[in-house]
């Protein structure tokens, strides 16, 4: 197995970024404009708070080009079932998305983890959003353990004002090598929860059609998990469900 820290080290190189660990006041302030470049004022963290997470060893990541922040990673330490890196948010730059920032951060995430005895990374992410989803759970290899309805209630900011925060809960072992598998679309309806291919411009340009389309996949994965089933895996049209 390839060692973590080298993988980490050879995303950020294709990608043609450093990728960095933060604690000190100025990075914090670079850090926090990043932030809010990317999702708005309205969910960026107290200076004092960053601070204190940095002390305490959270895992605070900054990506650089040419000495300019593109993207970032937020995570701590949680407990909760078991010992594992919550990673809260992780953001790109919208001129460098695709270009493999994304995957930079998230290995060193892993390696840092790996690095601390750690095992286990979980987020949270909006199933509606296709792109997100192939990234988490075919590019990187993560399993949906939850559905949470509302999640992180109203929110302002660049990419959740005026929606419905559902949300799908993930678990990725960190020990285990990197990568999912594309699935074959089923071919039973009831195995599938169809997923419009690109949501946020059918909210732009058809808002009632999104709207429909959040209830559906909410109401179908609430149910599939609630009722016993789990989240397969990823198609090219959306969640697939077994058991």
């Amino acid at each position: 197995m390839i060692d973590a820290a080298d993988e980490a080290l050879a995303a950020a190189a294709a990608a043609g970024v450093a990728v960095e660990s933060v604690a000190e006041v100025a990075e914090l302030d670079d850090l926090r404009a990043a932030m809010e470049h990317i999702w708005g004022p309205a969910v960026v963290p107290p200076r004092n708070l960053l601070r204190a997470l940095a002390l305490g060893g959270a895992c605070l990541l900054t990506a650089r080009r040419d000495g300019a922040v593109v993207g970032f990673a937020l995570g701590w330490l949680g407990w909760t079932g078991g010992v594992h890196l919550h990673s809260h948010q992780v953001g790109v730059a919208a001129s460098e998305r695709r270009g493999g920032v994304g995957v930079a951060l998230k290995l060193a995430q892993r390696a840092l983890c790996l690095q601390h005895g750690i095992g286990e990374m979980r987020w949270t992410f909006d199933p509606l959003l296709a792109t997100n989803a192939r990234f988490n759970l075919v590019r990187l290899g993560a399993q949906v353990i939850d559905f949470l309805p509302h999640c992180y209630g109203d929110r302002v900011d660049a990419f959740n004002t005026g929606e419905r925060t559902d949300r799908v809960k993930v678990s990725w072992r960190l020990d285990a090598p990197v990568g999912g598998v594309l699935l074959d679309t089923p071919t039973s309806p009831d195995a599938l929860v169809r997923v419009p291919t690109d949501y946020p411009t059918l909210r732009v340009d058809r808002p009632a059609d999104a709207a429909a389309a959040r209830d559906e996949v909410g109401g179908r994965l609430a149910a599939a998990l609630g009722g016993g089933r789990r989240v397969s895996g990823w198609c090219a049209e959306g969640f697939v469900l077994a058991g």
